[in-house]
């Protein structure tokens, strides 16, 4: 014990402690069901919209002030969940940039009209190939 500042005992000969320990520690086990609870709503995106989506933890280490052996953990997680495909249309825009659905260049058809055998208008009905 003569090496070890304010009788801090070493540890199990060098033994790593799990990080799944760790991580239940931080804020009382809130940060470790907070990360589960997005792990599980990214992976139902990804499942979903067949596009990969991330969950990014970070953790920062710093000493604690006026003590020589706390240090402050503070853990972050930033979850983007996957994007959605973009809802795409097509528009052509006139000479005064306004977008519209049909092409101001060309020609418009008439409107159409159902005809039937038999009607007033439809006497110069044909088939194809006469």
């Amino acid at each position: 014990m003569t090496d070890q500042p304010n009788n801090i005992e070493p540890d199990d000969a060098g033994r790593v402690r799990p990080f799944a320990a760790i991580l239940q520690d931080i804020n009382g086990g809130e940060f470790a069901t907070q990360i589960a609870g997005d792990m599980q709503d990214l992976v139902t995106a990804v499942r979903d919209l067949g596009r990969k989506g991330t969950l990014t933890l970070k953790f920062e280490v710093a000493p604690r002030k006026g003590s020589s052996t706390a240090l402050n953990v503070t853990a972050r997680r930033d979850l983007k969940m996957p994007a959605e495909e973009p809802i795409e249309s097509v528009f052509f825009a006139d000479s005064g940039g306004n977008l519209l659905r049909d092409d101001p260049r060309q020609l418009a058809l008439p409107d159409l009209r159902t005809v039937t055998r038999g009607q007033p208008d439809g006497g110069d009905l044909r088939r194809a190939g006469q």
